[in-house]
């Protein structure tokens, strides 16, 4: 019978060592999986972090680009325009040329966008263009 005994009480001790063991591979699983979750948590704000960068970045590139192209291809003189439609609609009546009327399409819409950024004052034959 005491052999039993002595049997029963090595068994709740190796029992308790091994919830013991236990509790303290929970609490150690627990810390490991909340130390991930905070290093996912600081890479998601890192991450975003990054995209609106980016974000800032491209839409300034995208302006130094647009302010390129309008120094490498700067709008003419509304004066110039003006002058070349009124060469190309005297030229369109002396010579009917279909190249011509492409020509004078395109350049008046360039003339359009320029005189809508301008104030215009017509009289007759004559037309006074001034900065809004």
């Amino acid at each position: 019978m005491t052999s039993l005994f002595a049997q029963e009480v090595r068994l709740s001790k190796r029992h308790e060592e091994i919830v013991s063991q236990r509790l303290m591979l929970l609490q150690q699983m627990q810390n490991k999986f909340g130390n991930q979750n905070r290093e996912n948590g600081s890479q998601q704000k890192a991450a975003e972090t990054a995209f609106k960068r980016n974000l800032s970045l491209l839409k300034d590139i995208e302006a130094a680009e647009k302010s390129l192209q309008t120094r490498i291809h700067p709008d003419p003189r509304p004066e110039v325009v003006s002058l070349e439609v009124r060469l190309l609609k005297e030229q369109k009546y002396r010579t009917p040329c279909p190249i011509s009327s492409v020509l004078e399409d395109s350049l008046l819409g360039i003339s359009r966008r320029i005189y809508s950024q301008l104030g215009t004052v017509s009289f007759r034959k004559s037309t006074i263009s001034y900065w809004c």
